[in-house]
């Protein structure tokens, strides 16, 4: 296995070690919610809904798979260098970036037939399992423990969300599922991770279920409004998180309400501000 490390650590300088740091960056849980934004508010916002609980449900079955096994990293093995260990958190198997990246890009590719939407994604996918071998954080079992895990959960969660999504479940139910999900998930996945993305689900899901109430905000909208939309909306986002970033470093525990903002205001306070300002009617041709 030391040779393994040896390889492809082998050709390491600064340009690759920040190559690799910023692609695993690209597998982490604020990039995904970027994301999430983007297409919530430009493309379809259901199909947003759903990836969201699915990634939601993937990591936590990563955190309860680590804490199950306790299988130690790489880090601090004679002869292999580690970098970027803050984003390595928890045991080792499987790796909770790969399994992100595997059960998010092809959910996606359930709906985008294009090949070279497919063909990238399988870039990006790869490329990040690879950058937790060349980082020193993972050993290639859990990388590939990852894929399989994250590709099965996608097959099984498509089957599984034709019969949950349809059920007409009352809103104040869908409101206290969106609560009690995200907390019951933390259970099992209290990293930092854990309290960013079950926040965000809380204020994700609630938001996104009193939109649908009382919004219907129509998501398709031409190019120019799309930018205008994704831009706005990404640096209110970007901002918010910069004034918050010292306080939830120091007290973890903000992380909760901090991202539980984050994901309202992505599903009904954006919304509902775009409708009143009039780049929800600017429709595609």
């Amino acid at each position: 296995m030391l040779e393994f490390y040896q390889i492809i650590q082998g050709w390491h300088n600064p340009f690759w070690d920040g190559f690799f740091i910023l692609l695993s960056f690209v597998g982490s849980v604020p990039v995904y919610i970027f994301l999430f934004a983007i297409l919530f508010w430009n493309i379809d916002k259901r199909f947003g809904f759903r990836l969201g609980v699915l990634l939601l449900f993937s990591l936590t079955v990563n955190s309860w798979l680590k804490d199950t096994l306790h299988f130690a990293r790489p880090i601090g093995q004679p002869g292999i260098r580690s970098l970027y260990i803050s984003s390595a958190t928890g045991y080792s198997f499987p790796s909770g970036h790969s399994q992100a990246a595997a059960t998010f890009y092809p959910y996606i590719l359930t709906r985008l037939k294009d090949f070279k939407w497919k063909f990238w994604s399988v870039l990006v996918i790869l490329g990040i399992g690879f950058s937790r071998l060349y980082l020193g954080v993972h050993w290639p079992m859990d990388v590939l423990g990852g894929f399989a895990l994250g590709i099965l959960l996608v097959i099984a969660f498509t089957q599984f969300d034709r019969l949950l999504f349809k059920i007409p479940f009352s809103l104040l139910f869908k409101l206290g599922l969106s609560v009690a999900l995200p907390l019951l998930a933390l259970t099992f996945y209290h990293t930092k991770e854990g309290l960013q993305l079950a926040g965000f689900l809380i204020g994700f899901t609630s938001g996104y279920f009193l939109e649908d109430t009382y919004l219907d905000y129509q998501e398709r909208t031409s190019v120019k409004f799309s930018i205008y939309k994704t831009g706005l909306g990404i640096l209110c986002l970007a901002a918010w998180i910069l004034v918050f970033s010292s306080l939830t470093h120091r007290f973890l525990f903000l992380y909760l309400p901090v991202y539980c903002s984050i994901g309202f205001w992505i599903s009904f306070i954006l919304p509902y501000l775009y409708q009143k300002i009039g780049w929800e009617k600017q429709r595609a041709d």
